[in-house]
């Protein structure tokens, strides 16, 4: 069901040309993929935002604001209506949105992991909007996001990056994220890992 909400939301934004052509590429092949973890228990002192960018928690009602005002925002921002999501950190240059990434906790949906205590999450669903590309977003608001959740009791960061996908897999890594496994997507489908 979730992958026929993700569609729909898709089709909305983009069309039904390059909706057919995501299906292609997206759900037609055999895809490789690495899964990362951090403990947060270990002392790691990692990139940080510049004084021009602000890292925060969001809230659905801010996001369902953004949305109106901003046309055209990727798929990454309707998370909460294709997944479920309900956790998400928002990264803004002045008052610019500029980056997203959401936050999977034990019973909450994840395509990749059977989430087994209640002090791990999954980071998931990560982009940097084009204009802000190229400052490190990523490695950056992981390490505020897995910072502020360390101090509210968790102990554990997974996340899982296509092989393909070069720069996110060099953020992980910037973000002290280790790779512990492989695994290979289906046709979209994988076998969830228990952490």
């Amino acid at each position: 069901m979730n992958k026929l909400k993700e569609l729909y939301i898709y089709t909305s934004k983009k069309g039904i040309k390059d909706t057919v052509s995501r299906i292609k590429t997206k759900y037609c092949h055999i895809t490789p993929f690495f899964l990362f973890l951090k403990n947060l228990d270990k002392p790691y002192s990692g990139i940080t935002l510049d004084n021009c960018f602000k890292c925060v928690q969001g809230n659905l009602e801010l996001l369902n604001e953004m949305r109106e005002k901003i046309n055209n925002l990727p798929r990454e921002f309707y998370v909460d209506k294709t997944h479920g999501g309900k956790t998400f950190y928002l990264v803004y240059h002045k008052n610019e949105i500029a980056y997203i990434h959401w936050i999977f906790k034990k019973g909450e949906y994840s395509r990749f992991f059977d989430i087994q205590d209640e002090n791990t999450f999954e980071i998931n669903y990560i982009i940097a909007l084009p204009k802000f590309r190229g400052n490190r977003l990523q490695a950056k608001a992981i390490n505020y996001t897995c910072n502020d959740l360390k101090q509210k009791g968790y102990k554990r960061v997974i996340s899982a990056v296509s092989k393909g996908n070069i720069l996110s897999i060099k953020g992980m890594k910037r973000a002290g994220l280790k790779e512990f496994k492989k695994v290979k997507s289906f046709y979209s489908f994988v076998k969830k890992t228990k952490v």
